[in-house]
């Protein structure tokens, strides 16, 4: 799209280094492979950060305690400020609008995060097990009789945004309007958001947040089993969540929860589906597919990178980094890494190991992953066995999204005749 910008060196810079350029967006790793060798610790000038494209200072910089995910510390022009700002904070009325838990440094980050990881427990994750098998059972049920799909629309799409939806208690909700919502307000992360995109944005994080605060309202008083009565009872160390903290941590689950989940899980079978070996290799042998799960978070992850700001002047392993630098920790670089994955692009279900930075690391490690594992395991086997004849739609292109930080498909048409 356009001219590709260049620093001195000829290496790509700010909108180039994202979705929004089709040769990143249709493979980004033979960039981060050159960034990576010739600088791998980048100074994009366009964008104001310093890009890591190295695991190992991928892995030290999101476990860094002395750095921040708060965008305020920032300097103005950061690439981190401009898609932290939703637009949504002056909403008056009915919106609700405070950080969410991923721009939350302690000590509100950790009494939020304690509160909310009794939901992803193993035994609460477990127990979602036979809720998610009947819904993708549900959604195969649908395919009868159908000779193509769009995996995305019909089965990636839903099956995560319903799980979510039965963990708060709201199964009757309307589904296809959260889902909708959600794809809205994840545009916030495009720095490069046109003004109709920017309305369109506002409109779905109110309409999602109206949707919460009757929630919360009624579970007030009339508790139930489900995540939103829990938030609403909770109490840490006799400090109540506020309803506009709850409102934030329901819209924040709600679209990274089910938004990443869709992008594993159509990410996932695209990679089966061109490497036919590996999909081969998996139907004789079903015990592969929790690796071929971790495979596939490695292989082509959800989430690419996470920005994290420098509180004070200091350095990086030698590289001088000022207070208020941002630095972007490149998660997709990172997991292509040849020193920590031998043939690191290669695509093989079986590999040993699964040290990938899919979900981040340290102390804001993604705090779903548990059940994102989980909804993608069952999403695989189930589409695999159910499925065994799909296979791309030679008629129909597949088509990713234009954006940073959220890799995935927008439609991934099949055939399954």
């Amino acid at each position: 799209m356009g001219t590709v910008r260049e620093d001195g060196n000829g290496l790509p810079e700010g909108v180039a280094l994202t979705a929004r350029e089709d040769r990143f967006r249709d493979d980004p790793h033979p960039i981060y492979d050159r960034l990576r060798r010739l600088a791998p610790r980048f100074h994009d000038r366009a964008y104001g950060r310093l890009l890591l494209t190295a695991f190992g200072d991928v892995r030290a910089a999101l476990r860094d305690k002395d750095l921040s995910v708060d965008a305020r510390l920032s300097h103005d022009d950061a690439y981190v400020r401009r898609i932290a700002g939703t637009g949504v904070a002056e909403a008056r009325g009915d919106a609700a609008y405070e950080p969410p838990l991923v721009l939350l440094d302690d000590p509100d980050h950790r009494r939020i995060r304690l509160l909310m990881s009794k939901a992803f427990t193993p035994r609460a994750v477990e127990a979602m097990r036979g809720r998610v098998e009947q819904i993708a059972g549900e959604l195969l049920d649908a395919m009868a009789g159908r000779s193509s799909i769009d995996l995305i629309a019909d089965f990636a799409g839903p099956l995560p945004t319903q799980a979510i939806l039965d963990m708060m208690g709201m199964t009757d909700a309307p589904r296809s309007h959260f889902k909708q919502w959600s794809e809205d307000i994840l545009m916030g992360y495009d720095p490069e958001r046109e003004p109709d995109v920017q309305a369109r944005l506002r409109e779905a994080y109110l309409s999602m947040a109206r949707e919460f605060r009757g929630v919360v309202e009624v579970r007030r008083r009339t508790p139930g089993p489900d995540l939103i009565s829990a938030m609403v009872r909770a109490q840490q160390d006799g400090d109540r969540l506020s309803d506009l903290e709850i409102i934030s941590l329901c819209t924040q689950l709600m679209v990274a929860g089910n938004v990443t989940t869709t992008d594993l899980i159509g990410n996932g079978v695209f990679a089966l589906l061109t490497h036919p070996d590996q999909l081969a290799r998996l139907h004789a042998e079903p015990t592969l597919v929790d690796g071929a799960v971790e495979e596939m978070l490695r292989f082509d992850c959800p989430i690419t990178e996470t920005a994290r700001i420098a509180r004070r002047d200091g350095a990086l392993d030698g590289c001088p980094v000022g207070r208020g630098d941002t630095l972007t920790a490149s998660l997709a670089a990172a997991n292509h890494d040849p020193a920590v994955f031998p043939d690191p692009h290669a695509f093989d279900i079986a590999r040993s190991g699964s040290d990938h930075l899919a979900f981040g690391s340290g102390v804001h490690s993604c705090l779903g992953a548990p059940l994102a594992r989980l909804e993608g395991q069952i999403a695989i086997a189930s589409l695999v066995t159910r499925l065994p004849r799909m296979r791309l739609d030679p008629d129909h292109q597949p088509e990713r999204r234009h954006l940073p930080f959220f890799r995935g498909f927008v439609q991934l048409p099949l055939r399954i005749d």
